[in-house]
């Protein structure tokens, strides 16, 4: 069994908000499980490109047990009332092309608009640059207009390609500032 993944580093939101981005963990799966129950059915569909009732035991395993070489999850969370709550998750996965990967995020409805994602895609840019990764590309619905901010707004070079309805990104992290949130 390999060492686990360790990355946590705390953060502000756009309101001052205190955040702590983490690693995703095996043990994770019952939080996950509660982030995904408290998605809206429209951020359900904007994530999964349909709609999904529940995540299986399969789908559990699969977002939470990772490698962080080729697939890395990061959960933003906070603390409510001395329990950690999951309010948003970003992941990239490698593909093919060992440099570069598919990203996706799902941030909790009530969150969303505060800089969650752009928070969670740094963090991933900066450990997929960690590992040979120079292309981020996501496949986005084209009504999904926060989405598709979210990139827009990245500071990183983006690439649209629209088809039937969806819009493929693709950032360029090589030559993008290391950190551009300001």
């Amino acid at each position: 069994m390999s060492e686990p993944f360790i990355y946590s580093i705390t953060e502000a939101l756009r309101d001052g908000t205190r955040i702590l981005i983490r690693a995703i963990r095996p043990e994770d799966k019952p939080l996950l499980l509660k982030h995904f129950h408290s998605l809206s059915e429209r951020s359900i569909y904007y994530r999964f490109f349909g709609h999904k009732r529940s995540l299986e035991q399969a789908d559990l395993r699969g977002l939470t047990e990772l490698d962080f070489v080729n697939h890395v999850g990061l959960a933003a969370t906070i603390e409510t009332e001395g329990t950690e709550r999951f309010i948003g998750v970003g992941r990239y996965l490698r593909g093919v092309d060992e440099a570069a990967a598919e990203v996706a995020f799902a941030v909790l409805d009530e969150f969303q608009g505060r800089g969650i994602g752009t928070i969670l895609l740094h963090h991933l840019a900066q450990i997929a640059r960690r590992q040979g990764i120079n292309k981020f590309a996501a496949y986005v619905m084209g009504d999904n207009h926060q989405m598709l901010e979210v990139f827009a707004n990245s500071g990183f070079r983006t690439h649209d390609r629209y088809d039937a309805g969806t819009v493929r990104v693709t950032l360029d992290l090589a030559d993008s500032p290391k950190d551009s949130r300001q």
